[in-house]
């Protein structure tokens, strides 16, 4: 309901119930006699009846005074800070009103302002009318802005600050308000009493649809309780669980939460709250020998605004089998559960997610070419060609692959005997025969091929002491591909021996792999190549990992990503296609120790594979990299080895989604049925070359970008 002041001081007005401030206009023939027409609204005049447009306009039969211009100087936002707090899951509104302040001094509402929201993750507000509703998920701090078309002048605008914070409260089976209150109890500051955070680890880095961490701890008896606390400035999950001798929580875990809902949506909202705060976790114990509660130390963590959008193939060893783990997901997928030859393994998956080149047999070492996109259940599954393991027409044999970034050649490394050194060939993957050069030769000695993402160049492991694998030595070394089925003459950027006193020492490099945009190498070192000796004394299984520029120069040691300075059980390392959030995001082998014993590996030195990111903009000399995330969804009692990560198209506006920056358009919020859906970017934030879009209207540059597979890059006439 709009209210009217009787303004006893302005010429030409009477007190009146008429809600006059309400009525839009367009001229002052809209208006009724003592009004003007002053940001499309009638409004009183106090200055005796001069009308904004300087005339004298009949209204009526009658004349309107003439006098002075009435103008709108300034509007302002009420409320002018507004914050609003609920339950992570909960969508609480907040109405923001615009007021118009005229040159007479006197003001009034101004129903037909414009509003827009500074930061469309947390919620939409209606343009007309002000309403915000908050989408359930994000909480934080933005602006709402006001503004008003003045007649005759530049728009009129103002701002106010919203902050909208969220809580959860999460209880585990059988937990009352009597355990809750338990935390209330004395504080004890004994060291061997408190909870040891195993997992996660302090100073990781995650992307926001990252699956929820499972928090992991150490000590703890029968009849104690544990609350569980993850924390950002705008949200907090509290979690109160009871001692079950496993020692952990994962928010998303049906046996720990009292609402269904809850777990998901507050992992998810605690990582795109305040978007790249950290986020610090800490598990305090009351132990109810003594009940006395023992505040646990915390660790920080840090969600990145970025996505990895795609499926990792990795090969169980124990079972022989490539598994397949979703985005966003903890599920095992065996999608082929029944290969040729028994097992598949030495896999490599190409550039667009769709096909997978894998060794076929333990020993046989026959190659396979399979079509992700079809169904690959069948006993046995189809193949691209048809595998002949023996004979005189037999299959193309291979041990290490790698793809174009066209997927119409695959760079491998063979060896005709197991006793012979490897060496390279490229091959046809649609109908396995090799391909000869065009012009110049490929190496003889050659091992772990790594095409870049540019197609220039492949990178490799020369001057290696055994077959291929189980490299005690080895040097990097770049092969140009100055053409189609053309190369140039190879180079040794990196020798093993360079780091022989490194920690750990050794003179073995491996497994060379290109970042998404061609402009960084990973690689690892130390005494051997392989992650296990597997009864081979002579061979030194440690390794750390390392980046350097393309040239082999500003080579540095990733001792973040590594496990620390003194860390020597990581291997493998290969970048997603992904770089998202300021990161390329590398995928590595560790035997490191993860989590707890009761959950995780702890103590059984079983490699597993974990994801570091790893900074895009990083000084020369600096280590780029971030503490480690396990990869969720792996089995535990598996040694787990070999992940590629295929992509998965960023999600079309109206598509589902969970987070911002699953979406091509970089934000996800609510449709009118208030269901999460990819929304199109807030027009005052275009996207960056390399970033994700819609279409080319959403990306910057007036037309020097392009939006190609949803991604902006530079347009060439």
């Amino acid at each position: 309901m709009w209210m009217l002041s009787c303004l006893t001081a302005v010429a030409g007005c009477s007190c009146s119930s008429d809600p006059a401030l309400s009525r839009p206009c367009t001229s002052v023939e809209n208006c009724a006699t003592g009004e003007a027409c002053v940001g499309n609204v009638c409004v009183p005049r106090g200055d005796g009846g001069g009308m904004p447009d300087g005339g004298d306009v009949p209204d009526g039969g009658g004349q309107r005074d003439s006098g002075p211009r009435v103008t709108v100087e300034s509007i302002t936002i009420e409320p002018p800070d507004a914050e609003l707090m609920g339950r992570l899951g909960e969508r609480p509104t907040q109405v923001f009103t615009a007021r118009a302040h005229y040159s007479d001094g006197t003001s009034a509402a101004a129903p037909l302002a414009q509003f827009a929201l500074g930061d469309l993750r947390m919620g939409s507000i209606m343009d007309v009318g002000g309403t915000f509703t908050s989408n359930g998920a994000v909480g934080g701090e933005t602006t709402v802005t006001a503004t008003l078309a003045a007649s005759g002048g530049a728009p009129l605008t103002a701002t106010a600050t919203l902050s909208v914070s969220f809580s959860s409260e999460i209880r585990g089976t059988g937990v009352d308000d009597t355990d809750v209150a338990q935390f209330d109890d004395p504080v004890g500051n004994d060291p061997a009493r408190r909870v040891a955070l195993y997992y996660p680890l302090d100073g990781a880095v995650m992307p926001q649809n990252v699956y929820p961490a499972d928090i992991q701890w150490g000590n703890g008896a029968t009849g104690d309780l544990f609350r569980v606390t993850l924390s950002k400035e705008h949200a907090q999950i509290t979690a109160i669980v009871p001692f079950d001798g496993r020692n952990h929580y994962r928010a998303d875990d049906d046996a720990t939460r009292d609402i269904e809902e809850d777990g998901y949506t507050a992992w998810r909202g605690l990582a795109q709250t305040d978007p790249s705060a950290p986020a610090t976790i800490r598990v305090d114990r009351w132990e109810a020998a003594t009940s006395t509660v023992h505040e646990g130390l915390p660790v920080s963590i840090t969600f990145a605004e970025a996505a990895l959008a795609g499926s990792v193939y990795y090969w169980d060893i124990a079972a022989g089998r490539i598994i397949r783990i979703d985005d966003g997901t903890a599920a095992r997928n065996n999608f082929m559960p029944t290969p040729q030859q028994g097992c598949v393994g030495c896999h490599s998956v190409s550039p667009s997610g769709r096909w997978m080149a894998g060794r076929l047999g333990g020993g046989n070492n026959v190659g396979g070419m399979f079509d992700l996109t079809t169904d690959l259940t069948g006993n046995p599954p189809a193949t691209r060609w048809p595998v002949v393991p023996t004979g005189m027409q037999q299959s193309a044999r291979w041990w290490f692959s790698s793809w174009s970034p066209d997927e119409t050649r695959l760079v491998v490394t063979r060896n005709e005997t197991p006793d012979t050194p490897s060496f390279m060939a490229v091959m046809n993957p649609a109908t396995g025969a090799i391909v000869p050069p065009v012009e110049g030769t490929l190496p003889t000695l050659a091992t772990y091929p790594a095409w870049s993402p540019d197609g220039t160049r492949i990178a490799y492991v020369t001057n290696h002491d055994t077959w291929g694998d189980w490299n005690s030595q080895g040097d990097i070394a770049v092969l140009p591909v100055v053409g189609r089925d053309s190369y140039g003459t190879p180079t040794i950027i990196h020798r093993g021996a360079d780091l022989m006193t490194s920690v750990p020492p050794g003179d073995a490099d491996g497994y060379p792999t290109w970042s998404p945009d061609s402009e960084l190498l990973v690689f690892s070192h130390g005494g051997g190549t392989r992650s296990e000796n597997l009864g081979r004394p002579a061979y030194s299984s440690t390794s750390a990992l390392y980046a350097m520029t393309p040239d082999g120069s500003n080579v540095v040691r990733l001792t973040n990503a590594s496990g620390g300075p003194a860390a020597q059980v990581e291997f493998q390392p290969r970048f997603s296609p992904f770089q998202s959030g300021g990161y390329y995001w590398l995928s590595f082998l560790s035997r490191r120790d993860y989590g707890n014993p009761q959950v995780g590996t702890r103590g059984a030195n079983r490699q597993q594979i974990w994801v570091a990111a790893i900074r895009d903009d990083a000084a020369p000399g600096e280590d780029p990299s971030a503490v480690g995330y396990w990869l969720p969804g792996q089995a535990t009692t598996s040694r787990n080895i070999a992940a590629y990560w295929a992509p998965r198209p960023c999600r079309t506006d109206g598509d589902a989604c969970s987070v911002g920056s699953e979406c091509c358009g970089g934000v996800c919020s609510a449709d009118n049925t208030g269901a999460l859906v990819c929304s199109p970017p807030p027009p005052d934030r275009c996207r960056l070359e390399n970033e994700t879009c819609s279409t080319s209207a959403d990306c910057c540059g007036s037309g020097s970008l392009n939006c190609e597979l949803n991604v902006c890059v530079p347009s060439f006439g």
